[in-house]
């Protein structure tokens, strides 16, 4: 099959700018999307990563935006339904399998698309479709057998403790170069040990560290 990553951005998402907003990190994954009354809607997933407040913040949001009809949380899970006119469902192509979650990064408010196709003019129909909405930038395109297919479900599952020191760490600069904050100002934040958070941290770094690896070096 013929494999591609995308780099998306489109301001007038119903998700990203609150993700942005929010500082928490998505990932998407879409679901199916019918017409009804000269509307196309669509069911969307995501699994959110970060602090609590912030998550709650973005669902805060999600609930009052107009175009989101019906919103379903389960923890971290949040199934949506959205309203929109023909055209959005480029994302939903039946020539198109959307083989990993949708990363939605809060630092640059882009969306990182992997998908796969049988041929390959349907990634380029794909990009030409997606780009006007907004701005589409291929970033690979290979043939190679198709190795797994990722969905949310099976992402790493981490405790809600593990998720809150991660969530932490990754909102107040831990991971950004240089440094903005140490694990002592963390754990403070949490009033436990720095000893504590550090293993909660380390355990969750541990279980998505395969994910990650993979990730970078395709």
């Amino acid at each position: 099959m013929w494999i591609a990553r995308i780099k998306y951005r489109h301001d007038d998402c119903v998700t990203m700018p609150k993700v942005v907003k929010h500082n928490i990190v998505a990932y998407a994954s879409p679901g199916n999307a019918t017409a009804r009354g000269g509307f196309i809607y669509s069911t969307g997933f995501l699994l959110l990563i970060g602090d609590e407040s912030a998550k709650k913040g973005f669902i805060k949001d999600l609930r009052h935006d107009e175009r989101v009809t019906k919103v379903e949380i389960n923890g971290d899970l949040v199934v949506f339904v959205e309203k929109a006119r023909p055209g959005r469902e480029v994302f939903r192509s039946r020539d198109i399998i959307c083989v990993k979650p949708v990363f939605c990064n809060p630092k640059d408010g882009h969306e990182y698309w992997e998908i796969a196709t049988w041929d390959k003019k349907f990634i380029s129909d794909f990009v030409s479709r997606a780009n006007r909405f907004g701005k589409a930038q291929l970033l690979s395109v290979k043939r190679m057998a198709l190795s797994d297919v990722y969905l949310l479900h099976v992402a790493p599952r981490l405790s809600q403790k593990q998720k809150e020191a991660l969530g932490l760490a990754y909102k107040y600069g831990y991971y950004d170069v240089p440094r903005k904050v140490e694990l002592a100002a963390l754990s403070k934040k949490l009033g436990i040990s720095g000893q504590a958070f550090s293993e909660r941290l380390r355990t969750a770094e541990r279980k998505l560290l395969p994910l990650l690896i993979e990730r970078s070096l395709q």
